[in-house]
């Protein structure tokens, strides 16, 4: 099956598909493009002049044209659906963010290289932080055998006296892309 194929399945019905699959598919494509995914921070800096909701969900669309995985331009184009009381398209929405990050949370269980959490975009790391209420203090890189992880020491976003804890997150697929991009 082709990402193409799948990743049109998914936008009709995103109820109907593996997601682990489609990501597997999107990293194998033409298609993946790691650097082009959202941090929560750079999607807040581009949507701040806009002036309505409207206006967050075209520049979302447009994101979302270019690159259906992005998990932040899903989580705002759902939220700006919700406040414009269009439902309906905030379920759809939701429904797909729902199925990336539950595909991500089941690739492992994020607390050793061994069971790190896989991602497809290093932007993918922050979001799942956001979603578990942490914040970063410190990152590192490790290389174990033909994989790259990064492992990065985080805190609770609400209390930050709380002891640190490690998450491990697979980024080989988009470590290997930008290697590969700088040649």
């Amino acid at each position: 099956m082709l990402y193409s194929e799948y990743i049109t399945t998914a936008e009709k019905d995103p109820l109907s598909v593996d997601f682990a699959l489609l990501r597997q598919l999107y990293v194998q494509s033409e298609d993946y493009r790691p650097t082009s995914h959202f941090t929560y921070s750079k999607l807040q800096g581009n949507t701040n002049s806009c002036k309505s909701f409207e206006e967050v969900e075209s520049f979302c669309k447009r994101v979302l044209t270019s690159n259906p995985m992005d998990i932040e331009a899903r989580m705002l184009l759902e939220f700006a659906y919700d406040q414009m009381e269009q439902y309906d398209l905030a379920s759809h929405h939701h429904g797909f963010v729902g199925g990336m990050l539950d595909a991500i949370f089941a690739s492992g269980d994020g607390k050793a290289v061994a069971t790190a959490w896989q991602v497809i975009a290093v932007a993918e790391e922050y979001t799942i932080l956001s979603v578990m209420g942490l914040k970063m203090r410190q990152q590192s890189l490790v290389a174990v055998d033909d994989h790259f992880y990064d492992i990065l020491t985080c805190v609770s976003r609400h209390d930050q006296s709380t002891a640190p804890v490690e998450i491990c997150f697979d980024i080989t697929h988009p470590y290997l892309y930008l290697q590969n991009m700088l040649g």
